[in-house]
């Protein structure tokens, strides 16, 4: 396995992220991660791991204003998020012509609507993922005019106004091969979020929740499932 860091531009921004490939020209997975985390998780870099061993290869990477990417975290938003995405896209397009999306949480969701638009994208698996972002981030506080806080951290008011503009569910039903992964004692985003995903997406899908395990994954033996089940996804589809 080669691990080669890799920096692209989306929208002015320097993103920074590591590529692990089995061998020129194989399939890749892109993994997106959640809200406040970055491309360093321990279950991306086990995941880019066990997929190359598989030979499949991984870029994870920060999205702006996390990690080591450019930017500031309290800019976020869903759109700019998605625009990230394009950008990791285009970079491995000159490397592989097969494309999968692995996502947790917010980068669960984003998955799922980026594949709703880009066929090119040949599979999605979707751990720990909300359908009604509205309802998710309802807990954020607001402070003064301008500001949320949640979990501690600061966004623009504007992060909440962009959420309203997608539609997870409606995206769910134009995606090819997408696999749903969520514990059954996940503490943000209850169950039946899974539920609606399995029982709205397209005709290629498969649901599976994984008993004890929390929104992170954090129980090894948890994650290490999730991951597997992961790869014979991706291996069957990509």
């Amino acid at each position: 396995m080669n691990v080669e860091k890799v920096v692209f531009s989306s929208c002015g921004r320097m993103l920074v992220g590591f590529l692990h490939t089995p061998r020129e020209e194989a399939p890749c997975v892109i993994a997106c991660h959640g809200f406040y985390s970055s491309k360093d998780g321990r279950k991306y870099i086990e995941a880019a791991s066990r997929f190359c061993e598989n030979g499949i290869a991984v870029l994870r990477f920060d999205f702006s204003g996390c990690g080591e990417s450019d930017g500031r975290f309290e800019e976020t938003t869903l759109k700019g998020r998605i625009e990230d995405l394009n950008s990791a896209l285009k970079f491995m397009k000159s490397r592989t012509d097969s494309v999968g999306l692995l996502g947790r949480s917010l980068g669960g969701s984003l998955a799922i609507l980026k594949a709703a638009e880009n066929r090119w994208i040949r599979a999605v698996v979707a751990w720990s993922t909300p359908t009604n972002l509205e309802e998710i981030f309802s807990g954020m506080k607001k402070i003064g005019n301008e500001w949320f806080e949640y979990h501690g951290l600061k966004v623009k008011t504007r992060f909440l106004d962009d959420l309203r503009a997608y539609d997870v569910i409606e995206a769910a039903r134009k995606v090819q091969h997408l696999m749903i992964i969520h514990g059954s004692l996940d503490e943000q985003v209850p169950r039946k979020h899974a539920e609606d995903l399995y029982e709205n997406a397209a005709e290629h899908k498969m649901l599976k929740i994984i008993e004890g395990a929390n929104h992170r994954f954090t129980d090894e033996n948890h994650r290490r499932e999730a991951i597997e089940l992961s790869l014979n996804w991706f291996k069957k589809y990509l």
